[in-house]
Parts: C-alpha cells; sequence; structure tokens
C-alpha cells in the first residue's frame, strides 16, 4: 500500500522563479522603500532636548502616529504594488478561462494572445494546443461525416462501417500527436 500522506503537497516552492521572482522584488522593494521613509522620519523627529521636555504620554502618542501612519503608507504601496503586479496574472488567466468556456461551446476561435510582460504564457500556449487539438478533430469529424454520407449513397455499407470506426477514434489523440501537431 503506497503512503499517502503527502499527497497534495509541493516540495518545490519555486515552480516558476522567474514569475515568482519578479512579484516578490517588488513587493519587497516597497516595504524597504516605506522602511528607509520610516527611518528618515524618526531621524527627523525633535532632538533629545525637546523629547526631554516631552511627557511619556506625548513620547508614546507621537511614536504611536508615525508607526499607524508609517504601516497606512506601506499597506497603501503594497496594495497598489500587489494589484499592478497580479494584474500580469489575472488578465492571462481571464484570457484563458473564457477561451475554455468558449471552447465549451465549441467555439474554438478566442483569443488565446497575451500581451509581452504578462505571466502564465505556457498555460495559454497549452490551451492553444488544446484549442487545435479540437479544431483538428473537429474537421477530421466532418471529413470522415462526409465520406460515410458519399459511401451510404452508394450503398457501401462495409466502408460506412470502417468510417464509423475511425469517427469513433477521432480526438483521442494522444499527447505526443496532439505535440506534434502543435509544433508543425
Amino acid at each position: 500500500m503506497s503512503d499517502n500522506s503527502n499527497a497534495g503537497r509541493r516540495h518545490r516552492y519555486f515552480v516558476d522563479p522567474k514569475l515568482q521572482l519578479s512579484l516578490a522584488l517588488p513587493l519587497v522593494g516597497i516595504v524597504a522603500i516605506v522602511g528607509v521613509a520610516y527611518v528618515a522620519a524618526l531621524y527627523l523627529l525633535p532632538g533629545e532636548t525637546a523629547i526631554r521636555s516631552m511627557t511619556a504620554e506625548e513620547t508614546r502618542s507621537m511614536f504611536l502616529r508615525a508607526t499607524v501612519i508609517y504601516f497606512l503608507i506601506a499597506a497603501a504601496g503594497l496594495g497598489f504594488v500587489a494589484i499592478f503586479l497580479t494584474h500580469r496574472i489575472a488578465g492571462p488567466v481571464l484570457v484563458v478561462e473564457d477561451a475554455l468556456r468558449a471552447m465549451t461551446r465549441g467555439e474554438l476561435d478566442r483569443r488565446l494572445a497575451l500581451r509581452p510582460n504578462d505571466a502564465m504564457k505556457s498555460l495559454a500556449a497549452t490551451a492553444r494546443n488544446l484549442r487545435d487539438h479540437l479544431r483538428h478533430a473537429d474537421e477530421e469529424r466532418q471529413r470522415l461525416i462526409k465520406q460515410a454520407s458519399t459511401r451510404l449513397e452508394a450503398n457501401d455499407t462495409a466502408s460506412v462501417r470502417d468510417l464509423l470506426t475511425q469517427l469513433a477514434n477521432v480526438g483521442s489523440a494522444t499527447a505526443a500527436e496532439a505535440d506534434e501537431r502543435a509544433e508543425a
């Protein structure tokens, strides 16, 4: 009996390093920028003499306001950068989902091209391969149906049986055959 206790767990966290780093580095950068701004703000706080003249409550309040402002600026910056960066993922996912939904309705002409800086190019390429495979299978079905119809009119039932067998197997190409067609 096999051990399925680790089923579904990923052991490789960098599955697409280029994509993951292109998203993580700007987020780390915004935190660093806001951190530098926080340090600069602390440096610009009133000098030692002014702080000594403040009560403990005034000092605590000043640091609390500075910290709240820091976190608000950091949250706003991270939110903006996160939306900007995830747009490069969410947009392509929407394009691929739209194309896949259209394929389920038999519409094989939906756009699957992505912008140059978009992520998910391999997913879009796989969806294009699927679309091409479905298109090829549909064309093959139409060809076989037309041949079967012509042979039925000629009363050639033996060859119609062969065509029906071929028709039943259309679309069950192996992955290697689909990849070959995609490369062609």
